[in-house]
Order: structure tokens, then C-alpha cells, then sequence
């Protein structure tokens, strides 16, 4: 495209008016592929990391249940602990 542009300027039998609107237009053509295509580049990452994103958040809300559940099993036991030391407690005041 880019030579095409290149071949176009030099050519003197084309109206100056008409060679620098044709000249111009191919320009702005190339800006704006450029554009798209960085546009697309960008959704692409976007769409990655958010993908990476949600995976992460299973992870951690996984990580999240488990934990949360091992917690629960130690409070419990701790509970039992406290219960079976009170009951020794109040066997041993007796």
C-alpha cells in the first residue's frame, strides 16, 4: 500500500487536487487498519487476561472452601478440647 501511495506522488499526469485527496484517503486507510488491528491486539489480551481472571477466582474461592472447612474441623475439635478440660476441671473440684 504503502508504495502504491509512493507511485501515486510521483505521478504528474493526475490533477494535483485529485492525486493529494487520493493520496490522503490511502493514508487514512493505513491509520485505520492500523488501528483495527491494534484494537483486536488489545481485545485479545483483554479477553486473556480476563479469562486468567476467572480462573484465578475458582482457584481462590476453592482455596477459599477448604480453608474454611479446615477451620471449622479445628474450632470443632478445639470446642471438644475446652469441653473435655472443663469436664476434668469439674471432676477434679469435686
Amino acid at each position: 500500500m504503502k508504495e502504491r501511495i509512493e507511485r501515486l506522488k510521483k505521478l504528474t499526469y493526475i490533477p494535483q487536487n485529485d492525486i493529494a485527496w487520493l493520496i490522503e484517503q490511502a493514508e487514512l486507510s493505513v491509520k485505520q487498519r492500523e488501528i483495527i488491528e491494534e484494537n483486536k491486539r488489545q481485545q485479545e489480551i483483554t479477553v486473556h487476561q480476563f479469562r486468567q481472571t476467572q480462573e484465578e477466582i475458582r482457584h481462590l474461592s476453592g482455596e477459599s472452601r477448604r480453608h474454611k472447612k479446615a477451620l471449622e474441623k479445628i474450632i470443632t475439635n478445639l470446642n471438644f478440647a475446652i469441653q473435655v478440660a472443663q469436664n476434668e476441671l469439674d471432676g477434679a473440684a469435686e
